[in-house]
């Protein structure tokens, strides 16, 4: 899944693309690109969903260098609101090869 979008910071906006590049079970990894930008970002978004969790996303950087943490931030959170409004879900996740989690207890 690949999707475009703008990074608000001061008087500069930056138009960057996503692309959902791995999922699993438990994480998925996100590759940004743009002006300056190349970075791999990973999440445990697949298992908070899994497990009915309204728990925060985690976020590392898993590939790329960010100068600044604040931008990192605007990133990530840019990234959540779009999965969040898409609602790429589980069920999604499965028509990539994976089978949805089933609950057990």
């Amino acid at each position: 899944m690949k999707w475009e979008f703008i990074l608000k910071g001061g008087l500069v906006s930056v138009t960057l693309k996503a692309e959902i590049i791995y999922t699993s079970y438990q994480i998925e990894e996100i590759k940004v690109t743009g002006d300056g930008i190349s970075i791999v970002l990973q999440n445990n978004r697949p298992l908070l969903v899994a497990i009915e969790r309204n728990l925060p996303i985690t976020w590392k950087l898993i590939e790329g260098t960010m100068k600044e943490s604040a931008t990192l931030n605007r990133i990530t959170a840019e990234l959540e609101q779009y999965l969040k409004t898409q609602k790429v879900s589980v069920h999604q996740i499965a028509a990539n090869g994976f089978a949805p989690v089933k609950k057990t207890a």
